[in-house]
């Protein structure tokens, strides 16, 4: 059988000593610079070569942030991306592993093969994705092969914030064209991600470093999270992101303290090496979200300092939500939804995935209870209680929190046991004497709601009217 090769080799990295303006002195952010040699363009021959010079070798693939340098390794694989002649449609073709003979000039080049020759439209689009595993498993249809559906993205969502890990997510991509029906004979690959570098401070504690005390951290920049969970614990905290440019907000739980920071207008360029140092702020009950993604102990001070409160943070605890991207902490709007406002406008059907006849306090989904009852709705159901949540403030929330959803029983239980129910409905603003619509389904004619008065959970008729009261995850 015939073999292809794709002789590869991987950029380095080169220290830029400048840092990032628009950092404050406690947000320090220095930045290392991937620099691309130029595409030699010159060999034709059957084997794929990638021209590059390395400040000097690395002793694994990822990130070294001290050498700055990136290697391949044994078991290393590529996937090429083409529209097949045949078909029309893209087709992935995966490389053979690499062993230790494939690999040269001290882990800097190596020669990938592949077990068939693909015959790609005529003149069409290729890519190849390195690592292969960040090639996507279900291709796109009716694109070319620069469609960014052919990447696999959801890897970047979970990482454990090792700089070893980084070698199954450091994203490089090639885009090119064949010439006729043949491919490509000598590519650059290009860096398509920012890595980061973190340690966090406690900017309550004379930034004291806490970063080898995280348990959880969370990073949002508006449109992606990314949620690390340190196995061990760590002095350093990396992390390789999407580029983003704008608030960037940060998450972090210790065994005893939740705490947050946004940072405002920060922007984050593909092919480089942050070296970040955040300043945090530690959470407590009471204290407010603003519309700009800033926290003040109460309403009053975010008022006074000439910000917009938006929401009052009523649990802390890595157990607020299922969705682990928003586990740390709940917080309540400060003014309802709708104050009238019919859980579903039918009965004697389901409305959700799961039902709680009992006790629903284990019910702590409220984002995906949302997110359901507004996607699959029953024929001839409404679900407007789900809706006015969703679309509080017409939809727009902090950075670095979850959309706007309506609390679950079990949420809504958890903030009235964090703070006592009397003390919630003072300081939330909720309408004493009222009930509270909960996402928690008891039956298919009934769902759960919180009752003010007794600060507990209980159930009525979903076509009932109460109260809707939305909150925020973070």
């Amino acid at each position: 059988m015939k073999h292809n090769k794709i002789y590869l080799s991987m950029a380095a990295l080169v220290l830029v000593c400048a840092m990032t303006a628009g950092c404050s002195s406690d947000d320090n952010l220095a930045k290392i610079e991937i620099t691309q040699p130029e595409i030699d363009n010159g060999n034709q021959t059957a084997v794929y070569t990638i021209t590059v010079n390395l400040d000097e070798a690395g002793g694994t693939r990822a990130l070294n942030p001290t050498t700055g340098v990136k290697t391949f390794s044994e078991d290393d694989q590529i996937a090429l991306i083409y529209k097949d002649n045949t078909t029309g449609q893209l087709a992935k073709l995966v490389s053979n592993a690499l062993t230790t003979a494939d690999i040269s000039n001290e882990g800097k080049s190596a020669t990938f093969s592949f077990n068939s020759t693909p015959i790609p439209v005529s003149d069409s689009k290729v890519r190849y994705i390195y690592p292969a595993s960040m090639a996507a498993t279900t291709l796109p249809t009716d694109v070319d092969a620069d469609n960014d559906g052919t990447v696999d993205y959801s890897a970047l969502g979970t990482q454990d914030g090792t700089a070893a890990s980084l070698a199954n997510v450091d994203l490089g991509i090639y885009d090119g064209t064949a010439s006729g029906t043949v491919l490509p004979t000598s590519f650059t690959l290009l860096n398509q991600l920012t890595i980061c570098e973190f340690t966090l401070k406690d900017g309550g504690n004379s930034n004291a470093d806490i970063t080898n005390t995280v348990t959880s951290l969370n990073i949002s920049e508006g449109t992606n999270t990314y949620t690390v969970t340190p196995q061990s614990a760590l002095s350093t905290i990396y992390v390789a992101m999407k580029p983003a440019s704008g608030n960037i907000a940060f998450t972090a739980a210790t065994a005893t303290t939740t705490y947050f920071k946004t940072a405002t207008e920060k922007t984050l360029d593909a092919s480089n090496l942050y070296s970040i140092s955040v300043s945090m702020q530690s959470l407590a009950l009471g204290n407010v979200f603003c519309s700009d993604g800033s926290v003040y102990a109460s309403k009053d001070a975010a008022t006074t300092a000439g910000k917009t409160p938006v929401a009052l943070i009523c649990y802390l605890g890595n157990n607020a939500e299922t969705n682990t991207a928003y586990k740390h902490g709940l917080a309540l709007a400060l003014t309802d939804a709708s104050t009238w406002s019919a859980w579903c406008s039918q009965c004697s059907a389901a409305c959700q995935k799961s039902q709680y006849s009992s006790d629903p306090s284990s019910d702590i989904a409220g984002i995906d209870n949302t997110d359901y009852h507004i996607d699959h709705v029953p024929a001839g159901h409404e679900h407007s209680a789900a809706s006015a949540a969703r679309n509080y403030n017409s939809g727009i929330h902090p950075t670095g929190t979850s959309a706007w959803f309506l609390p679950s029983a079990g949420q809504w239980n958890k903030m009235a046991a964090a703070n006592g129910f009397t003390t919630l409905t003072s300081n939330a603003d909720l309408k004493a004497g009222f009930l509270y619509w909960s996402s928690t389904e008891t039956d298919i004619n009934n769902a759960w709601y919180y009752d003010v008065n007794s600060g507990s959970c209980q159930y009525g008729t979903k076509t009932g009217h109460d109260y809707i009261r939305s909150a925020l995850a973070f």
